[in-house]
This record gives C-alpha cells, structure tokens and sequence, in this order.
C-alpha cells in the first residue's frame, strides 16, 4: 500500500498538472449546483419550468455529444476542452444577471454546450498524457477524487456566500464567482497543460496483431473506418445499463434518505456530506484494488458486493445500520463507475477514444433519464425502499452482460 501511494506522487507531467488544476472544476461546479436552482426560483421560476430548462438542457448534450467527439481528432481535444470550460463560464455569467426565462434558456443552452465539450474530451485527453494503462486506470480514479473533493469545498464556500442576501442577489454573487472559477480554471489549462502529441501507444488497442497492423498501416481511412465497430456498442449499451443501474436511486438520494428515515434537511445533508467523504476514498482505493486482484476479479467482486448491499437496503433495518450501509453503497457505486469507466476507454485505440466517449455520453444518458423517470414514478407512490431492490436487479444485470460481452473483449486486451 506505501508503494502504491508513492507510485502516486510519481505520475506523468501532464497527468499532474490534470489533476491540479481539476480542483479549480471541482470548486466551480460545487458553487454553480448548490445554487442554480435556488436562484432560478428566487427570480420567480417554477418547479416544473426549471424541470423544462434542465430537460432542454440534457437534449443539448444528448444531440451534441457525438457531433462533438467526432470532431475532437480534427480540432483538437484541448482546445475542445478548454472552450467547454468558457462556455460553462459565460452560462453561469449569463444565469447571475438574467432577469427572464429567454435569458435562462440561452444560459442553458451554452452550459450544456460547455458541459458535452468536457465530458467527451477530458478522459482522452487524460489519458493521451499517460504513459501506460496502470497509469490511465490510476489518473482517471484520482481525477475524480480531486473533483470530489473540490466540489464539496465549492459546495460549501457557495453555502455561506447567499447569507443575508435577499431577492436572489446572494445567488447572483456565487454564480458570478463560479464564472471567475470557470475563467481562471481555462486560463490555467489553456497554459499549462502540455500541448498534444500526434503519436499513440500502439498498446492501447484491444484488436489482434494482424488487424492492428492493418489499422496502422498508411492507407488513409475511408468513410467505413469512421463507423462505430461492434465493440463500440456493445460497450456503449454496457455504459447504458450501468447509467440506469446508478439513476435509480442517485437521481433522488436527499429524498430517498429523507423520507425513509424521516429526516430533517440538517441531517440529510451531514449524511450527503459524509457520503463524499467516502466517496473520495473510494476513488483513491480504486487503482490499489485493480493493480492488487486484477480487472476481472475487481470489477466481479464490486458489482456482487454492490448488488448484495442494495439488496439489503431494500428490507426494513435500523436507522444506524441504514446510513452504514447507505455510506458503503456510495463507495461501492463510486469504486464501480471508476473501474468501468477507465478500464472500459483504455481498451480502446487512441483514434477511438472519442467516438466512444461521445457514444458512451449519449447512451449513458438515455439509460439515465429512462431510469430516473421510472424511480420518480415509484417515488411518487411514497415507496422509498423499491429503488433499491430495482437497482440490485439493474446490477444483476450488468454483472452478466459484462460476463457475456464485456469481459472476452478486456481479458483479449490484457493478452497483447
């Protein structure tokens, strides 16, 4: 375990400057969530118009996310990068001094743009200044971990900022504040992240040898080339069923927490905090877990301890063994998604990377919003213990699918 923490201090150049100037993302979206909403209700909003404004919103992302990828060898994934980080900025600006739903939908609009310019670039582009797969897997843990924490430092800064205000002016301040985290967290990137190199690791694919000679040969690609391969959708449907798997209960846990244990908000939101807590550890845990077992063991022995615990959570308990286990389950949830997602874009060439970050953004999405849409509906019949059954039944699910699909194509990967 020392070993592995000093393996940590030990990452590639442009790996660390990531991973540092992440904590300045971490604190502006932790200042612009906690305050969005409240801010668009104190300027006279409803509950389902903002429910409009952020469905709008997630249709953006969903229509953009493969245009985008595609385009991200041509122009450049850190340049992408960096003018997602000034759109989210310029939305957050646009959000503090609008006064009318036109206004906000604009905001919306360019936030959501920003937020799919992000989300399908920067696990490439993380990976692209990795010097070998152990390192991707242990960057794109640590990167969440940083975020994790930064976000739960921007949540808190945003808590105090809004004190005192009134007619929203509190709000305004923060997301102007969150527009300057935004600028300086591009500034930073934009000069100091190291430039992109044309050059790929021949180890990052996961096709034979005499195919992976034929891919780089210097024929140039035709327009076939550019079609998803079937490794693509198989694990762009994985990356569907795991989006479910987490929305049925991510989507509503201050609720779900609240009214099964019939919680003031206080309270619920110590649990939250705690939760994050975990939450970073487990993301730091993750890469020690993979480099100790192995990818296969790993990932089968987080999927049946998370589908045993939301089994459990599903049966009537104490309160105290309800937030024990409520608290394993955000580390389980958490060191899942990190194996999956790394050692799921590491199996790919680096020319494939960004379709498959566009394809997994897009159908993670659809299995998201089709989960949270059927929680909700459970959850409006005052049943706060069925989400948990349901999400143990989506794990099942993926544990045979990765099983079937998912496991031949990584254990094929690990033989080269």
């Amino acid at each position: 375990m020392s070993g592995y923490i000093r393996d940590l201090l030990c990452l590639s150049v442009g790996v660390r400057r990531f991973l540092m100037t992440e904590a300045l993302y971490g604190i502006g979206i932790g200042m612009y969530s906690l305050v969005l909403n409240l801010h668009l209700l104190s300027k006279g909003m409803k509950e389902d118009e903002i429910g409009a404004l952020t469905s709008i919103g997630i249709l953006i992302m969903g229509a953009l996310a493969i245009p985008i990828s595609l385009s991200a060898g041509r122009i450049g994934r850190k340049r992408l990068l960096v003018s997602g980080i000034l759109f989210i900025a310029a939305g957050s600006a646009i959000y503090a001094t609008g006064e009318h739903t036109g206004i906000f939908y604009l905001a919306q609009t360019l936030v959501s743009i920003g937020l799919t310019l992000v989300e399908t670039t920067e696990v490439q582009l993380l990976f692209h200044y990795c010097a070998s797969r152990k390192e991707e897997a242990r960057a794109f843990s640590l990167m969440f971990a940083v975020f994790t924490a930064f976000t739960g430092a921007g949540t808190l800064a945003a808590g105090y900022l809004p004190s005192g205000a009134s007619h929203g002016g509190g709000y305004s301040l923060t997301l102007l504040l969150a527009a300057l985290v935004f600028v300086t967290h591009c500034l930073a990137r934009g000069l100091w992240l190291p430039a992109e190199s044309g050059q790929v690791r021949p180890s990052t694919s996961f096709r034979g040898r005499g195919l992976d000679h034929e891919m780089c040969s210097s024929k140039p690609a035709g327009w076939r080339d550019k079609l998803p391969s079937g490794t693509l959708w198989l694990f762009s449907v994985f990356m569907a069923l795991l989006g479910g798997a987490i929305a049925i209960t991510g989507s509503f846990l201050n609720v779900i927490v609240k009214y099964r244990l019939n919680w003031m908000d206080d309270r619920v939101s110590v649990l939250l905090a705690v939760s994050g807590v975990v939450l970073f550890a487990a993301s730091l845990m993750t890469p020690y877990i993979l480099e100790r077992f192995g990818h296969h063991k790993a990932i089968m022995s987080v999927l049946l301890m998370n589908t045993a615990v939301f089994t459990i959570l599903y049966w009537a308990m104490p309160v105290w063994m309800f937030t024990v286990l409520f608290l394993v389950r955000g580390g389980g949830m958490t060191m899942l998604s990190n194996l999956l997602d790394s050692q799921l874009m590491s199996a790919f060439r680096e020319q494939e990377r960004n379709l498959y970050a566009g394809m997994r953004s897009v159908f993670r999405s659809i299995g998201s919003s089709g989960a949270a849409l059927m929680a909700g509906w459970i959850l409006t019949e005052r049943d706060y213990r069925m989400p948990f059954l349901l999400t143990s039944a989506a794990l099942l699910i993926c544990s045979l699918y990765y099983i079937w699909f998912i496991r031949p194509v990584l254990d094929h990967q690990l033989e080269e």
